[in-house]
């Protein structure tokens, strides 16, 4: 299909001479922030570049007979023969717009060209969207005009909520569909992909990439962008500019303000000047200004987490892979986040909240669970939509989610950093075999002449990049080099081994023929992973388990008691393995090496009551204030205490073993 995008896709300036096979011009390198004036007048706000694209990138085409125009300057260039040159050319216009149901903007251009074709090329409309609250008479004519043009002619006149949708309809314009933004189709495999652990275990430490309105009026920086700059005071953080700084002072026309290269002005006179106009210290560590979508979406993948103030600043980073919370200040932001249920907050709950606890409310495997599915049904809305108009999307929703590398904050990606790390760690000509399920990555090793494998489950609280597939499991280095094989289950989230294709993945041929080869296997995880390692024993056939901060349950009607992980006790507890007290009835020992806290106690009195005299215990005490199993690394006892377990040590040789850490001796088989 020919396609004629209309939309500011490009920051290019568009060639004056009528020849064919002639591209337009980017602008001249500049080296200051004013000197960025040419090139953001090519698009418009940098937003634009983000949303405008969209359709282009997605939708399949004719990439020799499709183009990228405006409709409004070709109806002008080409005069009286418009429509017919362009029904010749073209078989369908994509329109792509944004917020300009608004009073102050004017659409008499595009309604003058959209009405010349006169039906000789059929057009749909996506993105469209109100800004604000006013009344239709508020509009300018011309505005007006082209919305009754759209409600009239489009073939489908696509809009981005059921807030535009509902005050449309309430001024007589009824044929819309709610579609979203197009910008949200692109990268259904990044969006699939986003998980929130690697910024949820950074915590207050999190880089983030913030957006928002530092604009001037009246000589100073508006409320919500002071609010902003407020709620990052304490923040490691970058922001991006989208059009707010070409009202700044005289000082942006300063010479090496900007480096182009990188997309980076400087930041010292910029955080001294925000701080003067706004009233408060203003403190962020680098300023970006983005011709093109996809350095946006690379910076993006040098942060954590983008939280932000503008609506495309997140998606940038949802495009990327990388997960996103927007402030919603207005009903752009509310009515796009709601239908896609992204993550959202205002900026005075988030400065309530910290940053902190608003990655762990936020970014927590239900609410991102929440958005993944709404968007698998948005998406295919949308597939559904544009296909009555004989329009493909070529971006498809992949069945399986596929973890994005991470990239860390000088830009080198994680990948790579690990490959060597492991290549140094491992024994010469040892390499992992990882397999990617949708919720796990599964990392075997298996060292010449190792009998006995260890499946180690991963645990919780670890400051872990879950987008990194190779990163080493829990326990592998000492387990390799003890002589045990090791198969490590990998969470792509803290999910408590809810996913039931991990049962799967055990369960597959393949893996129970390779599971056959050893002469024993033995489970071992410290918290999550001790839930894991105790509720998979029989499945896998474990001889001895070893659980480390051995957490039961957290099914509200087995531990009406357990408040310590409020996130994880909303995911689904019902099921098969809801209970690990019901996994290891086949196992010989199982280990449980526990604090002296009163819920600690009341897992292990449930471990107890189903195992029997099968339990070998170790209460330790927490006058550190350590957990378990950070409280055994400290004192190098980790390695040994696992391995005296994994060989189905007595009570003796434990007690042996974690010496004066243990409250009260253990009692005797």
């Amino acid at each position: 299909m020919r396609i004629l995008f209309h939309a500011p896709v490009l920051s290019a300036h568009r060639p004056d001479p009528a020849l064919s096979s002639i591209l337009g011009v980017p602008p001249t390198v500049t080296d200051s922030l004013h000197g960025l004036k040419p090139a953001h007048k090519l698009t418009g706000n940098r937003g634009n570049i983000i949303h405008a694209e969209a359709p282009a990138r997605s939708l399949r085409k004719d990439p020799d007979g499709s183009a990228v125009g405006n409709i409004a300057n070709l109806q002008k260039n080409l005069g009286e023969g418009f429509a017919e040159i362009i029904a010749e050319h073209f078989d369908i216009i994509v329109v792509s717009l944004a917020n300009f149901i608004r009073p102050n903007h004017d659409g008499i251009r595009l309604f003058t060209a959209l009405e010349a074709l006169d039906g000789a090329v059929p057009f749909v409309v996506l993105g469209a969207g109100m800004q604000g609250s006013h009344a239709f008479t508020d509009l300018m004519p011309g505005n007006r005009d082209l919305l009754a043009l759209l409600n009239e002619r489009a073939s489908l006149f696509g809009v981005r909520g059921t807030q535009t949708a509902q005050w449309l309809a309430d001024n007589g314009l009824e044929n819309t569909t709610v579609l979203g933004c197009p910008s949200l189709y692109v990268y259904p495999q990044s969006i699939l992909a986003i998980d929130g652990a690697a910024a949820q275990a950074k915590g207050r430490q999190a880089n983030v990439m913030t957006a928002g309105h530092l604009t001037m009026r009246d000589g100073a920086i508006v409320e919500r962008g002071t609010e902003l700059a407020k709620a990052f005071g304490k923040i490691d953080a970058s922001y991006v500019f989208q059009d707010e700084i070409f009202g700044y002072g005289k000082f942006i026309r300063e010479r090496f303000g900007y480096n182009e290269g990188n997309n980076i002005a400087q930041p010292d006179v910029l955080n001294r000047w925000l701080s003067r106009k706004s009233g408060h210290e203003v403190a962020f560590n680098r300023y970006y200004y983005f011709s093109e979508a996809g350095a946006w979406r690379q910076a993006a993948m040098l942060h954590d987490v983008y939280i932000g103030d503008r609506f495309h600043g997140g998606v940038a980073a949802l495009q990327a892979g990388q997960p996103a919370i927007f402030l919603k200040h207005d009903n752009r932001v509310a009515e796009l986040t709601e239908h896609f249920d992204l993550p959202a907050l205002n900026t005075q709950k988030f400065m309530r909240k910290g940053l902190k606890a608003t990655l762990d409310e936020y970014l927590s495997p239900e609410m991102l669970d929440k958005m993944k599915t709404t968007y698998r049904q948005r998406h295919a809305e949308y597939v559904a939509a544009l296909a009555e108009h004989g329009l493909e999307v070529d971006t498809i929703v992949p069945e399986e989610a596929q973890p994005v590398p991470a990239v860390d904050r000088q830009g080198h990606l994680g990948v790579t950093h690990r490959q060597k790390d492991l290549e140094e760690a491992l024994p010469e000509g040892l390499w992992p075999t990882t397999t990617l399920t949708p919720s796990y990555a599964m990392r075997r090793l298996r060292p010449e002449g190792a009998r006995e494998l260890v499946v180690t489950f991963e645990g919780a609280g670890q400051a872990l990049d879950r987008k990194d597939p190779l990163r080493p499991g829990f326990g592998e280095r000492f387990l390799i080099k003890a002589g045990y094989a090791v198969l490590s289950v990998l969470p792509h989230q803290q999910n408590w081994y809810r996913p039931l294709d991990l049962e799967q993945y055990f369960q597959a041929p393949e893996t129970r023929e390779w599971l056959a080869g050893f002469d024993k296997i033995h489970a071992l995880g410290s918290g999550m992973g001790a839930f894991g390692a105790m509720s998979f024993a029989d499945v896998i056939g474990a001889e001895n388990v070893v659980a480390l901060q051995p957490i039961t349950t957290l099914a509200e009607a087995l531990m009406p008691g357990e408040i310590r992980f409020p996130a994880a006790r909303k995911l689904d507890w019902s099921g098969t393995y809801r209970d690990a007290c019901t996994g290891f009835g086949e196992a010989t020992r199982i280990y449980a090496i526990h604090g002296d806290h009163p819920l600690d106690l009341a897992h292990v009195a449930r471990l107890r009551e189903a195992a029997g005299s099968r339990l070998v215990s170790a209460e330790l005490s927490h006058d550190s204030k350590r957990p378990v199993t950070p409280l055994l690394r400290a004192k190098r006892r980790l390695p040994r205490t696992a391995l005296t377990c994994l060989r189905g040590g007595d009570a003796v040789a434990l007690e042996e073993v974690l010496g004066e850490l243990v409250t009260q001796k253990i009692p005797a088989e």
